[in-house]
């Protein structure tokens, strides 16, 4: 995958934390990433991901209501090749274990530097087109 890919592609951040989502956008924008959409719950979030199909999802795991997990299912049913980075703050083994058996293509602890999320972005992408090739 190219940076210029990388800066063409689209992004959606699905976190209920606003300062959250704020970094998030933050760090796309430092790597040159501009067509981001935010949903601070599943529901927002879905809506955006059948209107604009984005090619990178950033999910929460932690938040009321629906959490990143159940969204997760939600979503696969609307966008099956979406590549979906489970972002969380807590840390917690077994979350890094399940996104290693669910249908997750990436794992990031918050606060998310640049350049993590840039070697995931970019590696998950490739692991991606790999399975497809």
């Amino acid at each position: 995958m190219t940076e210029e890919e990388l800066t063409g592609s689209s992004y959606l951040i699905v976190d209920d934390d606003d300062f959250s989502r704020e970094l998030l956008v933050s760090v796309l924008s430092h790597l040159g990433c501009n067509t981001v959409y935010c949903a601070p719950d599943s529901e927002t979030a879905i809506g955006l991901a059948r209107q604009y199909k984005p090619d990178f999802v950033l999910l929460d795991i932690y938040m009321p209501e629906v959490d990143g997990w159940t969204f997760l299912s939600q979503l696969r049913k609307t966008m099956p090749s979406a590549v979906v980075i489970m972002i969380t703050g807590s840390g917690k083994t077994a979350d890094f274990r399940k996104s290693m058996t669910e249908a997750v293509d990436g794992f990031c602890i918050k606060p998310v530097s640049p350049s993590v999320l840039h070697r995931a972005l970019i590696g998950t992408r490739l692991h991606q087109q790999s399975q497809t090739a």
